[in-house]
């Protein structure tokens, strides 16, 4: 099994952590869209995954 840190290829570990925040809230606001997307019958399936997405 092959583990990647990748902020140790970063020289700013602060600059590594914005950048990581903001791409996850990009994805946070991108699912957004698809909050009332339902699968079949229900929205549970949606749910779970917005459930599951980055905080």
């Amino acid at each position: 099994m092959i583990i990647c840190f990748l902020f140790v290829q970063w020289s700013d570990v602060k600059a590594y952590r914005e950048t990581l925040e903001k791409l996850a809230g990009l994805f946070k606001k991108n699912f957004e869209n698809f909050s009332d997307y339902k699968i079949g019958n229900d929205s549970r399936l949606t749910q779970e995954i917005m459930e599951a997405g980055p905080l």
